[in-house]
């Protein structure tokens, strides 16, 4: 399975093609529409998503509800024109700017912007909810939460459900399901914006009923955990992933997981692996710690310097958020989804979804032993 991305930030569409997804899946277009409204929200965006409506088409790929088997392209329409209109010199620090210029020599440093801005992640959404509904149908739940955004941080609750959190979570404005925590960061993102400054942060996704031995380590780049690193640090302003616990200065004996046997089945006494054991599902949570650094387009601007005078100037303004940590999780929920499609697919089969469904039905039964006459 392969995805491309194509478009400009402020052109007329983002484009997402999917290819080698299996044929005979129904396709809600409500849920597409449902997880492009939560990336839209999140406490602390900007103008632009107040501007964006995020109507999309599939263009191909489907018929009258189902997936062909051909490839999937999703159309996402733009409404929003880039708000500069004249020639950028000034590169803002932390933004591809002045990294773009020395590759590519263009003199507007617009041009840049338009491939690096995080609008592609629409399309990335839109692909990715499909995705997301195809785990759902083999009882695999992918969801996402924000930890910390700033200096505010929140004590994990595990005595929650999952539909108990989810609820907490779409509850609450900045997608955080912890009440108190919630109004504190939406406090902490009013006061960036006063300042005009930006708040990076962190959020958790987990994928539930993972059947084990998904991924591989014939090829190093095969491993769940290297797709699951080289797909979330592409989205934009990510600048670290962990998988499992993160608290590595514990010695093994707390830190790997017991088996044990319950009713007949392997089972695991904790999950400090996150769900991944070289390169490989165990069956256990798949849990994924994402890390964001600030925006770097400041209401209150950092130094910089005009490249086609060589005069020290302030970065210019450029409509931009506040954080983006709520929305960045949702995009999350979709990384891991494809990441994880991706490895469902290449398991169990391309063609057909309908024995696709079957043989991951066959392989919950179990695995026996097997005594082989080794030479």
């Amino acid at each position: 399975m392969r995805l491309i991305i194509s478009g400009d930030s402020h052109g007329s569409a983002m484009f997402g093609v999917l290819e080698g997804f299996p044929a005979g899946f129904r396709i809600d277009l409500d849920r597409i529409s449902w997880d492009l409204k939560r990336r839209r929200s999140g406490y602390g965006r900007g103008r632009r998503m107040r501007m964006e409506a995020d109507e999309f088409e599939i263009a191909s790929g489907v018929w009258k509800g189902y997936t062909t088997g051909a490839p999937i392209t999703v159309v996402v329409k733009n409404r929003a024109g880039n708000p500069i209109k004249e020639v950028r010199s000034v590169p803002r620090p932390g933004h591809v700017d002045y990294a773009g210029w020395r590759k590519y020599g263009l003199p507007d440093l617009n041009i840049y912007v338009e491939r690096s801005s995080a609008r592609w992640t629409v399309a990335f959404v839109a692909v990715g909810s499909l995705l997301k509904q195809f785990l759902e149908t083999l009882d695999v739940v992918v969801y996402s939460y924000v930890l910390s955004i700033g200096k505010i941080t929140m004590d994990e609750n595990p005595n929650l459900s999952i539909d108990e959190l989810i609820k907490l979570r779409d509850n609450s404005p900045v997608f955080c399901p912890n009440e108190r925590t919630s109004d504190e960061m939406v406090k902490h993102i009013d006061e960036a914006m006063r300042r005009g400054d930006t708040l990076g942060g962190s959020f958790k996704v987990i994928a539930h009923n993972i059947p084990p031995g998904l991924g591989g380590y014939s090829n190093i780049f095969e491993k769940l955990d290297s797709r699951i690193g080289a797909v979330f640090m592409a989205i934009p302003s990510v600048k670290g992933v962990f998988i499992g616990r993160e608290d590595v200065s514990i010695p093994g004996r707390e830190y790997h997981d017991p088996f044990f046997l319950k009713d007949g089945e392997i089972r695991r006494k904790s999950n400090n692996a996150g769900g991944i054991e070289g390169g490989l599902t165990n069956g256990e949570d798949v849990e994924v710690t994402v890390y964001l650094k600030p925006i770097p387009t400041l209401g209150d601007p950092l130094d910089s310097v005009d490249l086609s005078t060589m005069e020290e100037r302030k970065a210019p303004y450029v409509r931009s958020d506040v954080t983006v940590v709520p929305s960045a999780s949702v995009v999350g929920e979709m990384a891991l989804s494809l990441v994880l499609a991706e490895a469902v697919i290449r398991r169990y089969g391309e063609d057909e979804y309908e024995k696709i469904l079957s043989s991951v039905e066959n392989d919950k039964k179990g695995r026996r032993w097997k005594n082989f006459d080794w030479d």
